[in-house]
């Protein structure tokens, strides 16, 4: 078992707002500093929480169900089965913006704050704001 095996979990916390100034809070549960402002927000949800402890995988060595047992994300798993191990990891959230040269759609990761995206169809140039 050299090889260190990843799974991404089902569940990703959701996008948050920042109380003061309405743009996007960083990825996650707990304090967070807003990356525009500066204000610390706490960023909690129940059925979020209830889901990545609740969540439950086939173990990646021997597909025998494996239960997470907590919220923390990324978590170290060993499998009671056959004693392998692997690594949980959070979910990798993406969204769909349309580009408004050619309304391709393009999936990215959002971060706080301003970006400029370039279009891969169409070459135009845009900024987004999240």
């Amino acid at each position: 078992m050299a090889d260190s095996v990843e799974i991404e979990s089902k569940y990703a916390p959701p996008l948050a707002e920042c109380a003061h100034c309405d743009h996007m809070l960083p990825q996650g549960l707990g304090e967070k500093e807003c990356k525009v402002c500066g204000a610390v927000c706490r960023v909690s949800h129940q059925p979020t929480i209830d889901s990545l402890t609740d969540e439950a995988l086939p173990c990646p060595h021997c597909n025998t169900v494996i239960v997470a047992g907590t919220d923390e994300r990324p978590v170290e798993m060993t499998c009671g089965a056959c004693m392998g191990s692997f690594t949980l990891t959070a979910k990798i959230v993406k969204v769909e913006i349309d580009c408004p040269g050619c309304e391709r759609t393009l999936r990215i990761r959002p971060r706080p704050g301003t970006r400029e995206l370039k279009c891969p169809a169409c070459e135009s140039a845009f900024n987004v704001t999240f």
